[in-house]
C-alpha cells in the first residue's frame, strides 16, 4: 500500500487564496463591514473572506444566510453558523478533517499511483462525503470503461482529533469483467441487422470471431446509440430514435437490446445553386448545375454525408475556375418529409499571409511539407485553400494529425501555423502462405514511408518457398499529391523452379523505373520500363520445350509495361460488391537474345451482394504474339490450371510435350462463376460455403507440341472460405467435367493466405 500526502497541495491552494484576498481586501472592507471568524484551524482567515461575494454596502442580517450558503458550498467546513450583532458578522466554523494519507487495497486493474492521480485531479483534500463520493464515482467510471460493472468500493477513516487530520482506507472489490452474450436489434424495417451491427462498437464473441473484445461497457453502448442514429440519418431517416435495454444474465453476462423507431424516410426534393453576386463564370455555373442534376438522379434520399460530399464537389469546381475567395453557405427546408436544399455562393474578403510557420515535425524536413503548400508569404488565403492544404498534407500519409491555424497579425494579415503530429511510418510484416499449389511460403516485408524525413517510401520484400525465392527493393517518390503521381525505382531478383511442370529453372534479375498516377477516384494508370536478365537452366533436355532449349543460358531483354485499373470494389479484404477491370500490356523489345513480343491481358470481375451472400463472375482474356514471327518462350505464354481453373493442377490443362514439359498457349480465355453463402452472421471473421463452375481455353502455338488441342476445359466444385484472424483459409474440391486424358488433375486445394 502506498500513501498520498496532500499537504503541499492544500498549502498551495491557501497561499493562492491569500494572495487573491490581498488583492481584493481593500474593496471588501470599504463598506465598513466587520467579520469575526472563529474555529478555522487550517483555512486562512483571508482565504475565507475571499470566498464571500455579493457583499452589501451596509450591514444587514439577511447577508448572514448568504455567508452560510457560500461557505457550505466550499466543501471546507462541516458546520457553519453566523450571528449578526451590532453590525458585526460573527462566523463560527467547524472544518472537515484534512486528508493526510490515502491507502488502497485489492486494486489490481488500477495501480496505487493511478488512483492517487485521480484524487489529485478532483482535488480531494478533506474528509467530506461529497468529495469522497465524487472520487469513488470517478474510479467506477474508469473501471466500467474496462468492462468492470460490478465494482464495489468501501472506505473507512481514522481521524486524529488533535490535528483534525484523517487517513482514509479504500477497499476496492473489482469483481469480474461483464461479457456481452448477445446483441439484439429490434424495430429495423429498412436497414439490415448485419449492416447495423457493422456500425456499432459493441461485439459478441464466438468460435468464428474468437478475437473480438466482448467486454460490456456502458459508455460504448451509449456511443453505439449515437452511431446507429448517425447511420440511419445518413440513410434518410432523420426522425430515428434508438433506445437500449440491458438484460443481465447469470455468469456475469448481458444481452444488449437496441430498440429502433425508424420514423419516416426523408427525400431530396430539390437543390438550388444561388450565385446572386455573380461570382462565377457562366460555364462554371453550368458545370455545377450539370453535377447537380446527376446528383439528384443518383441520390434520392437525404443524407448529410452525401450532401457534404456534393458541397465539397461544388467547392472544387469553383476553385478550378480560379475563383479563390468565396464562401459556400448551406441551407435546407423540410416540408412533408421532402427536403429543399439551397447552396449560396458569396464573396469573401481575402487575408494575406505574413509568415508560414511549421511546427511538430521533428523528423520530416520542412521542404517536404512546403512543397505541398503552393503558398508563400504574401499570398492571399481563404478557408477553402486551408481545407485543400490539409487534404494534401494528409495524403502524404506521414502525419497522425494536421492542424492549420490562422494567427491574426492585423486586420488584413495572418500568420499561418501548420502544426503536425508525426506518426510511425515504418512497418515490418511477416506471414506465411500454405497451399497444395504453392507449398509453404514465408513472406516478409519492410516498409518505410518517410525515409530519413524526405517523404520517400522504401519497400523491401523477401518471399521464399519450395519453388520460388524472391528479393525486391522499391523506392517511391511522390511527384504530385493532387493526382497521386508517383515515380518508383525497383530492383528485383527471383529464382523459380519449373522442373516438375516444364523441365527448367529460371533466375531473373530486373531493374527499372515507373510512373503511376490517379486519373480519378476509380481509375489509375501506371507505366514501367525494365531491364531484364534471365538465366534458363535446363533440368531435363529430353522433355523441355524447343523454345526454352534454344534459349538456355543468359538472355537480355527490355520491357515496357502499361497497366490501367478501374475498381469500384468495396473496401476490405473480402470483395462483396462492385466491378473491377484491369488491362495489362507488356512489350518486350527484340534484342540479340530475345525475340520480342506484345502481351495483352484483360481481367474482369463483377461482384453482386445480397445479405452478404455473394455472386461473382471473373474472366481473364489474354493474347501474346511475336514481333519477329518466332516462337515465344514458354514462361511468357499463358498457362491454364490452378486457381484460374479449379480441379486442374497448375500448368495442368493445355498443350504439353510430356508430363514435365508444359508448353502453354498464345491465347487464353477463362471464366469463373461463384456463389458464396455466408454460414456465419455478423462476424469479423466470416465463413462462406462456396460452389463454382469454371471454364477455360488455351490455344495457339507456332510449333505444335506432342499433346495439343484447342478444346474447352470445365470443372465444377465446392469449397469453404474462412477469413480468419491469421489470414484467409480456403478448402476447395474441384471436379473436371471437360478434360483431356493427358491433363493433370488436382481435385483438392488447400491454401492459407491466398485463396482467390
Amino acid at each position: 500500500m502506498k500513501s498520498l500526502n496532500l499537504k503541499y497541495k492544500i498549502l498551495n491552494k491557501i497561499f493562492l487564496s491569500i494572495l487573491l484576498t490581498l488583492l481584493i481586501s481593500k474593496s471588501v472592507f470599504s463598506n465598513n463591514l466587520v467579520f469575526e471568524i472563529n474555529g478555522n484551524q487550517f483555512t486562512d482567515t483571508q482565504a475565507i473572506l475571499s470566498l464571500l461575494n455579493k457583499i452589501p454596502e451596509n450591514a444587514n442580517e439577511e447577508y448572514s444566510n448568504e455567508i452560510i450558503k457560500v461557505l457550505n458550498e466550499s466543501n471546507l467546513f462541516s458546520d457553519v453558523r453566523v450571528n449578526f450583532d451590532n453590525n458585526k458578522y460573527k462566523i463560527f466554523l467547524k472544518e472537515f478533517p484534512n486528508i493526510d494519507n490515502l491507502y488502497f487495497k485489492n486494486n489490481e486493474r488500477l495501480k496505487d499511483e493511478e488512483l492517487e492521480y485521480i484524487a489529485s485531479e478532483i482535488n480531494l483534500i478533506n474528509l467530506n462525503n461529497s468529495s469522497i463520493n465524487l472520487f469513488i464515482n470517478e474510479i467506477k467510471k474508469i473501471y466500467e470503461s474496462f468492462g468492470y460493472n460490478n465494482i464495489n468500493i468501501e472506505y473507512s477513516e481514522i481521524i486524529n482529533q488533535d490535528s483534525n487530520t484523517a487517513d482514509i482506507y479504500f477497499n476496492i472489490i473489482e469483481g469480474t469483467i461483464t461479457k456481452i452474450n448477445k446483441i439484439i436489434i429490434n424495430g429495423n424495417k429498412s436497414l439490415y441487422v448485419d449492416d447495423i451491427k457493422e456500425v456499432i462498437r459493441s461485439k459478441t464473441k464466438s468460435i468464428r470471431n474468437i478475437f473480438a473484445n466482448n467486454n460490456y461497457k456502458p459508455a460504448v453502448v451509449e456511443r453505439d446509440k449515437i452511431l446507429i442514429t448517425e447511420y440511419y440519418k445518413n440513410n434518410g431517416y432523420l426522425d430515428i430514435n434508438v433506445k437500449t435495454k440491458i438484460e443481465y444474465l447469470e455468469s456475469n453476462k448481458v444481452n444488449i437490446y437496441f430498440e429502433i423507431s425508424e420514423g419516416n424516410l426523408y427525400k431530396i426534393s430539390s437543390i438550388k445553386i444561388n450565385d446572386k453576386e455573380n461570382i462565377l463564370r457562366k460555364d462554371t455555373l453550368n458545370l455545377i448545375n450539370e453535377d447537380k442534376e446527376i446528383f439528384l438522379d443518383q441520390q434520392k434520399i437525404f443524407s448529410i454525408n452525401q450532401i457534404q460530399e456534393f458541397k465539397q464537389k461544388i467547392s472544387t469546381k469553383i476553385l478550378e475556375s480560379d475563383t479563390d475567395f468565396f464562401g459556400l453557405n448551406y441551407l435546407d427546408n423540410v416540408n412533408n418529409f421532402n427536403v429543399d436544399i439551397l447552396f449560396e455562393i458569396v464573396q469573401v474578403k481575402p487575408k494575406y499571409i505574413r509568415q508560414i510557420n511549421i511546427i511538430g515535425n521533428s523528423r520530416t524536413f520542412d521542404y517536404v511539407i512546403r512543397s505541398e503548400l503552393e503558398l508563400v508569404e504574401g499570398d492571399p488565403i481563404n478557408d477553402n485553400q486551408i481545407k485543400i492544404l490539409k487534404q494534401k498534407l494528409s495524403s502524404l500519409n506521414l502525419f497522425k494529425s494536421i492542424k492549420v491555424k490562422e494567427e491574426i497579425v492585423d486586420k488584413n494579415n495572418v500568420n499561418l501555423i501548420i502544426d503536425v503530429e508525426e506518426k510511425q511510418t515504418g512497418t515490418f510484416n511477416a506471414g506465411v502462405s500454405v497451399g497444395t499449389l504453392d507449398g509453404f511460403a514465408i513472406v516478409t516485408g519492410l516498409r518505410e514511408r518517410n525515409f530519413y524525413g524526405t517523404g520517400r517510401s522504401l519497400d523491401l520484400l523477401l518471399n521464399t518457398s519450395e519453388d520460388k525465392n524472391q528479393f525486391k527493393l522499391i523506392t517511391t517518390d511522390r511527384l504530385s499529391y493532387e493526382n497521386d503521381v508517383d515515380i518508383s525505382y525497383n530492383i528485383n531478383y527471383r529464382q523459380e523452379d519449373f522442373s516438375s511442370a516444364s523441365s527448367y529453372k529460371l533466375d531473373t534479375f530486373s531493374s527499372g523505373f515507373g510512373i503511376a498516377y490517379k486519373i480519378n477516384k476509380k481509375l489509375r494508370h501506371n507505366i514501367d520500363i525494365e531491364y531484364v536478365l534471365k538465366d534458363y537452366k535446363i533440368t531435363d533436355s529430353s522433355t523441355v520445350s524447343n523454345s526454352i532449349a534454344s534459349s538456355s543460358g543468359a538472355n537480355i531483354s527490355y520491357l515496357i509495361k502499361n497497366n490501367i485499373r478501374y475498381s469500384t470494389l468495396n473496401p476490405g479484404f473480402i470483395s462483396k460488391k462492385g466491378n473491377f477491370i484491369n488491362f495489362n500490356n507488356t512489350i518486350e523489345t527484340p534484342t540479340s537474345s530475345s525475340n520480342g513480343f506484345i502481351r495483352n491481358i484483360i481481367t474482369l470481375k463483377k461482384y453482386l451482394n445480397h445479405k452478404n451472400n455473394i455472386i461473382s463472375i471473373q474472366t481473364k482474356l489474354g493474347n501474346i504474339f511475336s514481333l519477329n514471327n518466332k516462337d515465344i518462350l514458354t514462361d511468357n505464354k499463358f498457362a491454364l490450371g490452378g486457381k484460374w481453373l479449379r480441379g486442374f493442377d497448375s500448368f495442368g490443362a493445355g498443350p504439353r510435350n510430356s508430363r514435365t514439359s508444359y508448353v502453354g498457349g498464345n491465347n487464353i480465355v477463362v471464366t469463373k462463376l461463384d456463389y458464396s453463402y455466408e454460414l456465419t452472421k455478423q462476424s469479423n471473421f466470416p465463413i462462406y460455403f462456396n460452389i463454382f463452375n469454371d471454364y477455360g481455353l488455351i490455344w495457339d502455338n507456332k510449333t505444335k507440341p506432342n499433346q495439343s488441342d484447342n478444346n474447352l476445359r470445365a470443372s465444377i466444385g465446392y469449397g469453404i472460405k474462412y477469413y480468419s484472424p491469421i489470414g484467409p483459409i480456403g478448402f476447395t474440391w474441384g471436379f473436371p467435367i471437360m478434360d483431356e486424358e493427358y491433363d493433370i488433375k488436382r481435385m483438392f486445394l488447400f491454401s492459407i493466405g491466398n485463396i482467390d
